[in-house]
């Protein structure tokens, strides 16, 4: 199957910079058939080019194609040439910020926070499948089975409930708190939820293990968590480390990543989450206003 849509653009000016312009895109995607540079110059026009990306290459390749094409009409010699960006349905997307970190880091705590005065709608990948969990169903006895040795449920299973929740909902604005752990859970996602959702932002709350372990035995006096126990907790400790890392380094080279000390009194960490939310929203307010 091929995707298309949001990422069409636009390019207004002489026909020198969209042939340049659309000669790098074809020969990104290994086309041809474009315009020649050679093309003399005449009237302004506007020049419309559709892209089929396979799915498992749409994010990557929407995140990748604005800045590049930016870069080529701001070239010496482009006489004035501007990159047109219509609203897209990506633009209509609800907005989803994923939070990660550690066990025990305090992910639950800033998102409650969050939800409290900024309106997000929190939903935790880990409550959805606890929920699930404790149905009845096969479904749910196969998710017992991988919380209690410490592993990573099936994506197709995390994405179906995160999206479905999403969609029930009807908002705009989601926290999405311990998800996507690793490559498959984000690989799972770019392929379920395509440009049908917007990933604002990755939100880290970094804590020491010893600190989180900690936290989590105290929780698992109360709790009533099978998995908050030494053994499990550790185990968690190092699924994290292995496997949920590669993703903070997916988004980072995206520039997605925000990361706060968590190991600081609530307060203090709540200071620096809820100023990197006003400055989120601001910035969708200048881009809505633009």
């Amino acid at each position: 199957m091929s995707w298309r849509g949001a990422l069409s653009r636009r390019l207004a000016g002489s026909p020198r910079a969209a042939a340049i312009a659309a000669s790098g895109v074809a020969g990104w995607l290994g086309c041809a058939g474009y315009p020649t540079l050679a093309e003399p110059a005449s009237a302004k026009r506007v020049d419309e080019l559709t892209l089929r990306v396979p799915p498992r290459l749409a994010a990557d390749f929407e995140a990748w194609l604005p800045s590049y094409v930016k870069q080529l009409v701001e070239l010496p010699g482009f006489l004035g040439a501007k990159l047109l960006s219509a609203a897209t349905p990506a633009d209509e997307a609800p907005a989803v910020v994923f939070v990660l970190g550690g066990p025990g880091a305090g992910k639950g705590t800033q998102c409650a926070r969050i939800v409290e005065k900024h309106g997000y709608v929190h939903l935790s990948a880990g409550d959805l499948l606890r929920a699930e969990r404790t149905s009845g169903s096969a479904q749910g006895q196969m998710i017992d089975e991988y919380i209690r040795e410490g592993k990573i449920v099936p994506v197709e299973v995390t994405v179906k409930l995160l999206l479905d929740a999403i969609r029930a909902d009807g908002g705009r604005r989601f926290l999405v708190d311990g998800f996507p752990r690793n490559t498959n859970n984000l690989s799972g996602w770019q392929g379920q939820a395509g440009s049908a959702m917007r990933v604002a932002a990755v939100l880290v709350f970094d804590c020491p293990e010893e600190v989180m372990e900690e936290r989590l035995l105290e929780r698992g006096k109360t709790s009533g968590r099978s998995d908050d126990n030494a053994a499990s907790i550790r185990k968690r400790f190092a699924t994290f480390r292995d496997e949920t890392t590669p993703v903070l380094k997916y988004y980072e080279h995206q520039g997605l990543v925000t990361t706060i000390d968590g190991t600081r009194p609530v307060d203090e960490v709540w200071a620096d989450t809820t100023a990197f939310i006003d400055s989120l929203e601001a910035g969708w307010r200048r881009r809505e206003e633009a």
